[in-house]
C-alpha cells in the first residue's frame, strides 16, 4: 500500500478573527510506498492548498492537463522546488499516477521523487479530507494507492 499524507499548521491568526491575518502556514507532505519514502515541509499560503483540493473534483483528468500543486521559492523549479504533487492518467483503465517531489532547499540536491498508482474514488476521499484539514477539523489528509 502507498500513501501521501498532507498536514497543515495554520498561522494562529487564521482562527483568531481579532488578530492581523497571515495567509501562510506550514504544509508537510509525507509519501510512502513499498520501496521508498520521503517527507518535507514548507511555508505555503492556505489558499493554494484549498485550490489544489478543489481541483481534485476534475473528471476525467486529462493527460495533457494534469492536476497538481507545487510550492517553493522564486520559479519553484529545480533546487527552488520544496514540495510538489502531480496527478495524471496512468493508463486507459482509470488508474491515476501520483508523483510527489520533495526537496530540501537548504541542502541543494537533496531530493526525493516518488510515484504510485491510485484511482478516482481515492482521489475523491482525499479531496474531502483536504477540505476538512484546511478547515482545521482533522490533523491530516491521506491519499491511498498501490
Amino acid at each position: 500500500m502507498s500513501e501521501l499524507i498532507f498536514r497543515y499548521r495554520h498561522d494562529p491568526s487564521f482562527f483568531d478573527k481579532d488578530a492581523a491575518p497571515d495567509d501562510f502556514g506550514y504544509l508537510t507532505m509525507s509519501v510512502t510506498t513499498e520501496r521508498f519514502s520521503g517527507c518535507g515541509s514548507f511555508w505555503v499560503q492556505w489558499q493554494d492548498v484549498v485550490e489544489f483540493g478543489q481541483s481534485l473534483a476534475t473528471f476525467p483528468i486529462q493527460l495533457e492537463a494534469p492536476l497538481g500543486g507545487k510550492w517553493g521559492v522564486m520559479d519553484q523549479e529545480g533546487d527552488n522546488l520544496a514540495l510538489a504533487v502531480q496527478i495524471k492518467p496512468a493508463n486507459s483503465t482509470g488508474d491515476l499516477l501520483v508523483t510527489v517531489e520533495i526537496g530540501e532547499l537548504q541542502h541543494n540536491g537533496d531530493r526525493a521523487r516518488i510515484s504510485f498508482l491510485t484511482n478516482y474514488p481515492d482521489i475523491e476521499r482525499f479531496a474531502r479530507s483536504l477540505a476538512r484539514l484546511m478547515d482545521g477539523k482533522i490533523e491530516q489528509a491521506v491519499l491511498t494507492g498501490q
